[in-house]
């Protein structure tokens, strides 16, 4: 059979149709999906499930970190992770990195905010795993605005 034979068969014709709509169902997925990612900033940078955020990008001296996402959505992510703070003893340049685990939860406005056409989750609370104060502090909690 010739390619102008088999293109007026019911195979080419059934083949076609697969091809279309294989394109056409890829194409709503992933339009969908992107109308519906959510990303957090930090430090500047617009990202998906980041690993680690810093409370202040300009030093390092605390952050979380080891992140593992259990939930992201629109509505808000939660996962655990490690606390990690430099205690700058004797000098921040020599201190110890002193680390407890906790959980993470980040939220945003309603509607949540874009930047740079992106909808972000910009608000993050952690807790200590063990309800015992953050290291250097006096609470378990802590919370922040994402930049």
């Amino acid at each position: 059979m010739n390619f102008s034979e088999a293109r007026r068969s019911k195979g080419w014709i059934v083949l076609l149709a697969t091809v279309v709509g294989i394109s056409l169902g890829a194409y709503s997925f992933i339009s969908n999906a992107r109308a519906n990612h959510v990303y957090t900033i930090t430090c500047g940078i617009v990202d998906y499930k980041p690993g680690v955020f810093f409370k202040s990008c300009s030093d390092g001296g605390m952050a979380v970190g080891q992140i593992e996402w259990e939930s992201w959505s629109q509505d808000g992510a939660r996962g655990k992770g490690i606390y990690a703070i430099n205690d700058c003893k004797p000098d921040c340049k020599t201190g110890t990195l002193i680390k407890v685990p906790v959980t993470v939860v980040l939220t945003g406005s309603k509607p949540l905010d874009e930047v740079r056409g992106k909808r972000v989750l910009n608000h993050i609370q952690i807790a200590t795993a063990d309800k015992k104060p953050l290291p250097l502090g006096t609470s378990n909690t802590d919370s922040w605005v994402l930049e």
